[in-house]
């Protein structure tokens, strides 16, 4: 079975959509902690981009830059397309959530939109 034909894999990234961030988080983590190859790095971006935005959730946006900037670096280097994700729609997506983060506005923590995960088939 293909990465990206995994049900779990599915879940997580219609978790994600839901914006049920934490779930995604738990969801992700069963498939990263079974991998050992080149795939790992991957669901660890994405598993680190979904807890920043629960981080955000909490009221931390501290740990919602962190995370992002981590997870952001992982998952660029598997762009544009990887596992039928649009990489690069979700990297432009979660650095523009980061540059209003980072630029400290009031009410920025209201107004931020999560992106959603394209899957490509």
């Amino acid at each position: 079975m293909e990465p990206q034909d995994d049900p779990r894999f599915l879940k997580g990234i219609d978790e994600f959509n839901q914006q049920l961030f934490f779930e995604c988080h738990e969801t992700l983590e069963e498939i990263w902690l079974e991998e050992h190859g080149e795939d790992r790095k991957f669901y660890q971006g994405i598993i680190q981009i979904a807890a920043g935005y629960y981080k955000l959730e909490q009221g931390v946006p501290v740990g919602a830059i962190k995370l992002w900037r981590t997870g952001i670096e992982k998952v660029e280097t598997y762009g544009p397309v990887y596992l039928g994700v649009n990489v690069e729609s979700l990297v432009t997506a979660v650095r523009a959530n980061l540059a209003q983060l980072e630029a400290g506005q009031p009410n920025t923590i209201d107004t931020l939109v999560p992106p959603t995960i394209n899957l490509l088939c």
